[in-house]
């Protein structure tokens, strides 16, 4: 077909919207990208996405986190970024120092998606199976697929929608990498 095979194609930008990630995701330490894949996965770019729970804009805020936060419109673009990548920090601030950034991280995400309370109830879970409590992949993901069919198997309303923050997490690490190997042209 042409051209060198072992070289990869070029894109400008990952988003509409890559200046304003690249901005807040600095600001609060994250890498520009992992905040790119997740508005993705929360809104697949689209400022004008609304959650059938009311959650609006590309990070699909609920009004009243925004508000909490400080943003009075999280359906404008700068205002919704700012308000995710604050929420998101707010939440991985929320675990123990000694927990590694990286996994601090992906716990956050969970929570960003279920909310911190049900991951932290999955990293007690984790720890009482002798899983590591402070690490995602492997060990809280397990716990948290176990609350989703604890929730099942009783109908008792004691579980949760858990499965959705295993998946969450997942396809947003899958397209972080997939993100940190695009080579953008300047």
């Amino acid at each position: 077909i042409g051209g060198d095979e072992n070289s990869q194609p070029a894109f400008t930008d990952i988003s509409p919207f890559d200046d304003l990630l690249k901005t807040y995701s600095e600001r609060y330490d994250f890498d520009w990208r992992l905040i790119a894949a997740q508005m993705y996965q929360e809104s697949h770019f689209d400022p004008d996405a609304v959650s059938h729970a009311g959650a609006v804009g590309l990070m699909q805020l609920m009004p009243a986190t925004a508000d909490d936060l400080g943003f009075q419109n999280p359906e404008d673009p700068e205002a919704g970024i700012h308000a995710g990548v604050k929420y998101l920090n707010r939440l991985r601030n929320r675990f123990d120092n000694h927990v590694p950034m990286d996994e601090r991280t992906w716990l956050a995400l969970a929570a960003y998606n279920v909310g911190y309370d049900r991951v932290r109830r999955a990293r007690n879970r984790a720890r009482e199976q002798g899983l590591n409590p402070d690490k995602w992949f492997g060990n809280v993901e397990v716990a948290m697929r176990q609350m989703t069919r604890s929730y099942w198997e009783s109908r008792s309303g004691s579980g949760c929608r858990c499965g959705q923050a295993v998946i969450y997490v997942s396809s947003i690490r899958f397209l972080y990498y997939a993100y940190r190997n695009f080579v953008l042209a300047v």
